[in-house]
């Protein structure tokens, strides 16, 4: 057997530490190609994808259409200013909302030291405490009455040691008589980022993809500092500071926005009652322009005769079909005991509702989510995860499912401690039998399970025995799974004689199960039966909400193993016209935004039902 290929991803990350400034992206992606030939149409396309959606996690930061810089060339020695509050100095502790992005963005930790590299105590807020006003910070205390610290003097952060996992940063004392006007540099930095938000459509633009690119052009990046970019950015109005993290133009969204996962730093008090409500209002803004997109382009696909524009709602009913999947998802998640959040109140009034404009919902389609408590417990996973130490979650999304239980088992007793409301007490005079515990099987509905990694198998099982055994589904349906498991096995066979490696046959053709079992539960079809109206029901409605560990990349890949599938059936004249899914891939984009979207709505928001069925129209009409 020969070596394992270097993945994409191990390519660019050993690539981030060969560069020491920035790169044509073209001269990038044929380095890469040079340790990973490949012999696709368009070789650059699933390089270019890394980079858009992983790029900072491989070590790679866009600085420009065309340019990209390793981010630990960016970060080195970068020299930035911290200006605490007085209850920061009062207290003792420096929150890490001052460091944004230049650390702790994206669950990488660091770590941060004085002038004689001793590090600071790190404090953690009680996530038990509601009423806790504590911040995540660092402890300064001694620090602070050590150097006579007092209201107007800065800190001066100089990161010595950049890494992906483990930055260090250096902090210095400078007391505010000392401090030297840097009115040049201020005026670049606000001139510069008041317009990479203009010309950025999105309305909430992350602080990391406006800040580091202008610190990484800029000449001043390793000088003095001038003023915090947050305190430049309140200042001067132009553009909005959100939730500490975010930056938007959107004026209304701004004004009513007020943080939902962390009490902000650099914004005015938030008022309690409200929170929740403009982040909701925020989040529905996303969901309008992305239902504007879906009708937009479900409308272009009916006008090009693709399907009769009647959208179809199988899956949105809700059986014993669905009672039995909830059953197969719940012998595979270690978050089976995790109970649902209050249920949806339907005697609120109706002016909840009409602050965001949300009054012309259907009264049907609101009672139908009082039953969704799947829904709410995948909310409730999200709370779980979020409570992890940093960057044990990026080792669970990394790993696979078997290492993924290893780790998450190492945390349980802090999990139980911090969030013991998801832990309910089992009565342990009862059977197995008796609770519904059912022997561990092997499940379609953990993404994990379906999606592999692009790694090299020491042996080649026969596919369709693995097809076979992945999952069972009820006797009424199992003739059409049947009949499709047998075209996933001939489409895998055509992958290798394609010339594919069998990792990548295996995951094509993995990732078609999805839609596969889709259709023999809600449809009694089989994939040759499939069509444009049940694919978009698929993947816009029922995969989002019910399978697990989904994530933008995998439905985009979906949305590549659907195209390519339907291609082998016409080309083995099984079907005539495969260009629905032609026309659901070119919406993988929008298929990805929808799973973006719903992996931020709260489970605890009293808006989360309305929320829930804006973002899932029309099928909850």
């Amino acid at each position: 057997m020969t070596n394992q290929e270097p993945t994409i991803a191990n390519i660019l990350r050993q690539l981030a530490h060969e560069y020491a400034g920035p790169v044509d992206e073209r001269q990038l992606l044929d380095h890469v190609l040079q340790h990973r030939p490949s012999s696709a149409k368009n070789p650059y396309a699933t390089i270019r994808e890394r980079l858009r959606w992983e790029g900072m996690g491989l070590g790679w930061l866009r600085i420009s259409r065309s340019q990209l810089i390793p981010l630990r060339v960016l970060l080195q020695d970068l020299h930035f200013r911290c200006v605490p509050r007085a209850c920061d100095i009062a207290d003792g502790r420096l929150p890490l909302a001052h460091f944004l992005p230049f650390a702790g963005i994206r669950g990488n930790w660091f770590d941060l030291v004085d002038e004689h590299g001793q590090p600071f105590p790190f404090i953690s807020p009680d996530l038990n405490d509601s009423n806790s006003d504590l911040l995540a910070s660092f402890d300064l205390r001694v620090w602070f009455e050590r150097t006579g610290f007092v209201h107007g003097d800065s800190l001066l952060v100089r990161i010595i040691h950049p890494a992906l996992r483990g930055s260090i940063l250096r902090v210095s004392h400078e007391p505010q008589a000392l401090r030297q006007p840097t009115p040049d540099q201020d005026r670049d930095l606000l001139e510069t980022l008041v317009d990479r938000v203009n010309h950025i459509q999105d309305v909430l633009v992350a602080c990391e993809d406006v800040i580091l690119p202008i610190f990484a052009l800029a000449p001043w990046r390793t000088d003095y500092p001038g003023t915090p970019w947050q305190h430049l950015v309140v200042r001067d109005g132009r553009v909005q500071l959100v939730d500490d993290s975010f930056l938007t133009n959107q004026h209304q969204i701004a004004i009513n926005f007020l943080p939902s996962t962390i009490q902000v730093v650099f914004e005015a008090q938030s008022i309690p009652e409200v929170e929740r409500m403009a982040a909701d209002n925020a989040l529905l803004a996303e969901i309008e322009a992305l239902q504007r997109d879906l009708r937009r382009s479900r409308e272009e696909d009916a006008d090009a005769g693709l399907w009769n524009g009647q959208i179809q709602r199988a899956s949105a009913a809700y059986s014993t079909l669905d009672a039995d999947i909830d059953q197969l998802f719940t012998r595979t998640s270690p978050l089976s005991a995790i109970e649902g959040y209050d249920e949806f109140d339907t005697d609120d009034d109706d002016d909840d509702d009409d602050a965001f404009g949300l009054d012309h919902l259907e009264s049907d389609a609101m009672l139908l989510f009082e039953n969704d408590e799947f829904a709410r417990l995948q909310a409730a996973h999200r709370e779980l995860i979020e409570a992890l130490p940093p960057g044990v979650a990026d080792q669970i999304e990394a790993a696979r499912p078997e290492e993924a239980e290893v780790i998450l088992s190492q945390h349980l007793n802090m999990l139980l401690a911090k969030k013991p409301h998801l832990f309910p007490p089992l009565d342990l005079s009862m059977s197995p039998d008796e609770m519904g515990i059912e022997p561990p099987t092997e499940s379609l509905f953990d993404a994990a399970a379906w999606q592999e990694q692009v790694e090299e198998e020491d042996d080649d099982d026969d596919w369709s025995e693995e097809v076979d055994d992945l999952f069972a589904i009820d006797d009424d349906s199992a003739r059409f799974y049947d009949e499709s498991s047998d075209l996933i096995s001939q489409f895998y066979d055509y992958l290798l004689e394609l010339g594919k490696r069998s990792t990548t046959a295996r995951s094509r053709s993995h990732n078609v199960l999805v839609y596969a079992e889709f259709l023999a539960l809600y449809y009694q079809r089989s994939l040759i039966q499939g069509d444009y109206a049940s694919l978009d029901e698929c993947l816009f409605y029922y995969y989002p909400r019910r399978v697990m560990n989904t994530s933008p990349r995998q439905v985009r890949e979906i949305c590549t193993s659907m195209k390519q599938f339907y291609a082998f059936l016409k080309d083995r004249g099984l079907l005539a016209d495969d260009r629905f899914a032609h026309a659901i891939w070119r919406r993988r984009d929008q298929a990805a935004r929808v799973i973006q979207i719903y992996d931020r709505l709260a489970g605890d928001s009293p808006n989360f039902d309305a929320l829930f069925a804006r973002l899932f129209q029309p099928y909850t009409e």
